[in-house]
């Protein structure tokens, strides 16, 4: 039996990773996959006559796929495709905890899992007087992604500046981790660690590869990797990154995790198919296949 999928983007992203769709194109054919590209915006979802319904223009889908790689941030949807039992890599759960920097925090504290002290604030109350830590500190909005809205405060003039282009947004204060501009993000496929990249800017607190960052290969130590199977342990993923900042001794500091997460860095930096394991992973979860290569 063929498996029957949609790779599904929406139309910005899309655009920049050409390469990486024709990637999982390219990888599901060898696979016999039947793997369809499509843009979110082609799809309308919702309840018709009492039924959850996905449409694609005005008509129902003539049929529902086996699963879904879903490459856009929209839990909503996430969650229709699983309650419509279609399995969603990730799922609705991994998408509605690891988009929200505060909820993933909130999410992971109490499992011996270190990271920074961090604040759940809104943007509009940092200049009431009523800051939990001294500056300086880092600003980041709980749904900024690709090292965007993260600031560093220095001063009241800075948190003035920060507060007015922030406002209405959610935030989040921590303060600065013991290695500025240097962090470690973990590729993670099901259960599994398939690879590591340490990521450093000699000129900026923030360390990501798009923004000017450097990278090179990274081994997990058995004290890290530890560390990372605590967190690994709380999802059912399918392919994430989890990213680690360092403290003043070098140990790791919980940061995030990207649900639809880039793979430059990794394919730079390492042999590894990441889109052919991760395909394997889709389907030994469907029952379709065996353990991945």
């Amino acid at each position: 039996m063929k498996a029957r999928g949609l790779l599904i983007y929406e139309e910005e992203h899309a655009k920049k990773n050409k390469a990486f769709i024709e990637w999982f194109l390219d990888e599901a054919a060898k696979l016999e996959i039947e793997l369809g590209f499509i843009l979110q915006s082609r799809i309308s979802f919702g309840v018709h006559n009492n039924q959850l319904v996905l449409l694609l223009g005005d008509a129902p889908l003539s049929e529902p796929p086996d699963f879904v790689i879903m490459r856009n941030i929209d839990p909503l949807f996430n969650e229709q495709l699983e309650r419509m039992r279609i399995p969603c890599f990730n799922s609705h759960h991994v998408s509605v905890i690891c988009n929200d920097k505060a909820r993933t925090h909130q999410y992971l504290a109490g499992k011996g899992i270190p990271m920074l002290d961090t604040y759940f604030m809104e943007a509009d109350e940092l200049l009431t007087g009523n800051l939990p830590l001294p500056m300086p500190f880092i600003i980041k909005t709980r749904t900024g992604r690709g090292g965007g809205d993260i600031y560093m405060v220095e001063d009241l003039g800075q948190l003035e500046a920060v507060q007015d282009q922030l406002s209405n947004q959610s935030i989040i204060l921590q303060p600065l981790a013991g290695s500025p501009g240097k962090d470690l993000r973990v590729y993670v496929l099901g259960r599994k660690v398939v690879g590591a990249v340490l990521r450093s800017n000699k000129n900026s607190f923030k360390a990501n590869f798009t923004l000017g960052g450097q990278a090179e290969a990274y081994t997990l130590s058995k004290e890290e990797l530890i560390v990372v199977n605590k967190i690994i342990e709380q999802f059912d993923f399918g392919l994430v990154g989890i990213d680690f900042l360092f403290d003043e001794n070098g140990g790791l500091l919980f940061n995030e995790i990207e649900d639809v997460v880039g793979c430059r860095t990794l394919c730079l930096t390492s042999d590894i198919n990441i889109v052919k394991r991760y395909l394997e992973i889709i389907l030994q979860k469907l029952g379709l296949g065996g353990e991945p290569t």
